[in-house]
């Protein structure tokens, strides 16, 4: 996995293996990690060749709101709205705990 660059005064919260489901760009599973800071949510998915890896961030700022979905019909989906109107669909076990996280930096 890549090393990820914090922004100044960002610290990260929590890192934790799962899938993203969409993007903006892409709407297929890719399997990855998530590292929740307090300024946002990065994900790097796996994979052989850097270079090929879906990367991407949500700053906290720009999302207007997440709500549960489920992932085929197991529990471990969030579904993120941006201001935008972009969407992203995460998968992660303990979903509960990081809707929590993410709800608490929403401004």
């Amino acid at each position: 996995m890549g090393k990820i660059e914090l922004l100044p005064n960002e610290h990260i919260l929590a890192t934790v293996n799962g899938d993203c489901w969409e993007t903006p760009m892409v709407l297929e599973q890719v399997p990855g990690v998530y590292t929740f800071t307090d300024q946002r949510i990065i994900f790097q998915g796996n994979g052989l060749i850097e270079k090929l890896r879906l990367k991407f961030e949500i700053p906290y700022e720009q999302i207007s709101y997440i709500e549960p979905y489920l992932v085929v019909f197991f529990p471990t989906g969030i579904r993120i709205w941006t201001k935008n109107r972009k969407q992203y669909r995460l998968s992660v076990m303990k979903r509960k705990k990081y809707m929590e996280l993410i709800n608490s930096h929403l401004r």
